[in-house]
């Protein structure tokens, strides 16, 4: 039956204030926008969104950050920039929030653990996992793990079952360009810089990789980051016009305009093929784990709601976050197409009915791996100029599998020295 939207507080000591939000220009916050009217109604409290490309908001975020008085009271922003904004004493201390009172946080236990580390947990071992020291500066919201999707009717044509490892997966994207030559086997994105990169840490990692060991030293230059580039090498080649020039937006695109065969990355291609308006495939998927290498890994990352250490209104942004983050505005989320972030969401029946693939979700979140990347203030340096430079340069074949990442690790030795964390 419809559920109707968590009720804010209708006596709110914040009513009359404006709260100014930047949201990235994404599915998951455009639908978060629409619910915002319901929180201002209730609590007299106003709230102005500006929306901005989410690879652009890094650049803003730090110079908006800074100042001793901001413009803006809560911002989303990618998990994987925490440290750094922590690191430079941008972010409040939600813990402190919580203990003060000012934030509510309903059953924390209930937030799927992994996403609540990712998106929000500093200090702890690495500095940016769970544990004792860890403290929390950011809430999940359009978190996500990875996970297989493929077209029921494709493999039902052809008699195929989906991969469980990539065993199974590699040999399959030769095949599926044989049997159905108008089709992308499997879309990617491999654009040059951070999505090269995402492309490559999602395969790394089910081979055992890790970016740097527990002693910090980088160990990109392996047997499992070689095994990744040839893993995206194949892609590559058995797609129509390569995945060079792909953005995440085009390898979603290509899937639910049936393009494509199979999908192999954020779980936020959930929302997207249950799309009624922009997807032709809404009933021809089905989903699957991702698939194993060596190890069953999938990637934790996505956005995180913060507050600003200069945030103009706090007690009032503290209010809406307490509401964006209940167990009934989870459900809300989900039943309008949004990823939740509560097991409990995931394990209501009533949305198992409609939307069968959480036991898929629920599954996957059990591989979902909190170390998938190192969440370190170097970390976009890393990503987009390191990283995302040789691995492209690599699957295009200009430079070999092994020289790119020999030259990847001796480019992050240099900046970490630089940085003050080799001595």
């Amino acid at each position: 039956m419809p559920q109707a939207l968590a009720t804010p507080s209708a006596h709110s000591a914040e009513t009359g204030k404006t709260l100014r939000l930047m949201f990235p220009e994404l599915p998951y916050f455009d639908l978060l926008k629409t619910l915002l009217k319901k929180f201002s109604d209730s609590t007299g409290i106003r709230i102005e969104v500006d929306v901005v490309p989410y690879l652009e908001m890094r650049k803003l975020q730090l110079k908006e950050l800074k100042p001793a008085k901001g413009r803006y009271d809560l911002i989303a922003m990618l998990a994987a920039w925490k440290t750094e904004y922590v690191s430079q004493n941008m972010l409040a201390d939600l813990g402190k929030e919580q203990l003060a009172g000012r934030l509510k946080l309903e059953d924390q236990d209930d937030i799927v653990p992994a996403y609540l580390t990712v998106a929000g947990k500093v200090g702890g071992p690495r500095g940016y996992l769970q544990g004792r020291s860890a403290r929390l500066y950011a809430l999940p919201a359009g978190s996500e793990t990875s996970i297989l999707a493929y077209r029921t009717d494709i493999f039902r044509k052809h008699g195929l079952k989906p991969p469980a490892s990539y065993d199974e997966l590699l040999p399959l994207l030769g095949a599926l360009k044989k049997s159905e030559p108008g089709m992308q086997p499997l879309c990617s994105r491999g654009q040059r810089g951070h999505h090269i990169t995402h492309a490559w840490l999602l395969h790394f990692n089910s081979f055992g990789g890790e970016v740097f060991d527990s002693r910090g030293h980088c160990q990109v230059h392996g047997l499992a980051g070689i095994k990744a580039i040839e893993v995206l090498k194949t892609i590559h080649a058995t797609s129509s016009g390569g995945i060079l020039g792909n953005s995440y937006s085009d390898m979603c695109n290509a899937f639910i305009c049936g393009d494509a065969a199979m999908y192999l990355d954020s779980s936020n291609i959930l929302s997207l093929v249950n799309d009624q308006v922009k997807s032709l495939v809404q009933d021809k998927v089905a989903y699957a784990l991702h698939p194993r290498g060596t190890v069953y890994s999938s990637e934790t990352g996505g956005f995180a709601l913060a507050l600003p250490k200069n945030a103009p209104c706090p007690s009032a942004a503290m209010e809406l976050l307490s509401w964006l983050t209940t167990r009934q505005m989870d459900k809300t989320i989900a039943r309008k197409g949004g990823i939740p972030i509560r097991t409990s969401t995931m394990r209501d029946v009533e949305l198992q009915i409609i939307y069968p693939e959480y036991s898929v979700l629920s599954k996957q979140l059990e591989y979902a791996n909190p170390n998938w990347r190192p969440i370190i203030p170097e970390w976009a340096v890393i990503d987009e100029q390191i990283l995302g430079t040789l691995l492209h340069d690599a699957v295009a074949g200009i430079i070999t599998p092994a020289a790119a990442l020999e030259q990847a690790q001796d480019r992050i030795a240099e900046l970490m020295r630089k940085s003050g964390r080799y001595r």
